[in-house]
């Protein structure tokens, strides 16, 4: 039990990183299908930590970097390269650990990214 708890705490940490951002796509999702309720419960709270504000240290940063920075801690601990260099030749190899809760969380982070990705080209982009 003490290596399982040992080796998944940065899984733990990657996942409770994109929590907020999943939070905050879900409520307005919620919030532009009628479903207004999450998002006025949690509008209060929103704006003491910041959300009205302009980026700063604040949860504007921990929702747009927080699966950035959630994919880099799952992907330093599920692939493993080697490298070999010789005189003719670099030889590099690139293994992927099964390793079912960090591949997981890096694929929620990167849905979570790609999200944010669409709302934001989608929101900027402009028919004339």
């Amino acid at each position: 039990m003490k290596s399982l708890l040992r080796s998944n705490w940065q899984s733990g940490l990657a996942f409770l990183l994109a929590i907020p951002t999943a939070w905050f796509v879900f409520i307005n999702i919620l919030n532009e299908r009628g479903f207004n309720g999450p998002y006025k419960a949690s509008q209060p709270i929103l704006e003491n930590l910041g959300i009205k504000e302009s980026l700063g240290l604040n949860i504007n940063l921990l929702i747009l970097f927080g699966p950035v920075a959630a994919c880099f801690l799952t992907l330093a601990q599920v692939v493993k390269i080697e490298c070999l260099f010789t005189d003719r030749h670099f030889h590099f190899h690139f293994a992927i650990r099964k390793r079912w809760f960090p591949i997981l969380t890096g694929a929620f982070s990167l849905v979570l990214m790609a999200i944010l990705s669409f709302y934001l080209f989608g929101e900027n982009c402009h028919r004339q």
